[in-house]
């Protein structure tokens, strides 16, 4: 068995070997490219501009105010780390391109159409701040998608047909709702009655949706409709699990708002339809520039 010593050597011997054989790799490649080695080919200049830059793509967002801001609280030490990772990655980039290594690579290929659609759509937010005459024809076009919707407040009490027949569950929920209406049982006192429900037992201001999925719709028609006595227990209920007895205490009704009370969404929302319809027109552009052909004439081959 060799000897911890005897590794190491072996391991360091193996790394001066690859070391050695990755030089000679780029020195073959720069005798067959022709590539010239000049000096100004290995020459990388990293000033303010570009650290700005390196920041933005970093965290994806195309805000100059935003990297400047972020270059200027950084310490001396975070300052030089972010020097040299770009020094790493502009210099790995030169010598990729170099060696070709981008050529017909689609990963390559679609990292290049990302970068020019968020340059372009960096272009595109400038000055891209709605008019109030774009915000008030963005909800105007837009406003079904700020409808408020309806809400209910209710209690239930539930007779599980699992537990018993569901016939023997509607006679039980029947004669819990005379003595609730008898003993004109309220919200809050009804904690306790009938079986365990799967879901909630009160539920407060919850949407058309919320009381479906967890009712059904006879349930859920029941407790929205418009005419129903509200503070007066009702039922018996059918639902997939059993029969209920509701008792509503409060309801609202699905409205579609004024733009004053959703004004902070619409505005930030017609902002970003206008960066997206701006940045989406500026790629076209770019592709209307071009002559395309397309031949479809061909037999698949294999």
């Amino acid at each position: 068995m060799r000897s911890d010593t005897s590794v190491r050597a072996l391991l360091g011997e193996r790394l001066v070997h690859f070391l050695l054989l990755g030089a000679l790799l780029f020195v073959a490649h720069d005798l067959v490219s022709g590539r010239r080695d000049d000096g100004e080919s290995r020459v990388v200049v990293v000033d303010r501009n570009a650290l700005l830059d390196f920041v933005q793509y970093r965290s994806k967002a195309f805000d100059p105010d935003m990297a400047e801001k972020r270059l200027s609280a950084m310490s001396a030490e975070e300052r030089e780390r972010l020097v040299d990772d770009l020094l790493r990655e502009e210099i790995l980039y030169r010598e990729a391109l170099a060696l070709g290594l981008g050529e017909e690579d689609p990963v390559v290929k679609r990292r290049l159409i990302q970068k020019l659609e968020f340059i372009t759509r960096g272009f595109a937010t400038t000055d891209a701040d709605p008019t109030e005459s774009d915000v008030a024809s963005y909800f105007a076009e837009h406003r079904e998608e700020y409808a408020i919707e309806g809400w209910v407040t209710f209690t239930h009490v539930f007779f599980d047909s699992a537990k018993r027949t569901p016939a023997e569950a509607r006679a039980r929920a029947e004669a819990e709702l005379r003595e609730l209406h008898a003993g004109r049982v309220s919200f809050s006192a009804a904690i306790g009655r009938g079986d365990r429900f799967l879901y909630h037992r009160n539920y407060v201001e919850r949407g058309h949706d919320t009381v479906r999925s967890h009712f059904g719709p006879e349930v859920a028609k029941s407790v929205f409709e418009g005419n129903a006595e509200d503070g007066v227990w009702r039922g018996p209920l059918a639902s997939p699990y059993g029969f209920h007895l509701v008792l509503v205490e409060g309801r609202a009704e699905g409205r579609l708002p004024s733009l004053d009370e959703v004004r902070s969404r619409v505005v930030q929302e017609a902002r970003d339809a206008a960066i997206r319809a701006r940045t989406e027109a500026a790629l076209q552009e770019i592709v209307d520039r071009y002559e395309v052909r397309i031949d479809l004439s061909a037999e698949p081959t294999g």
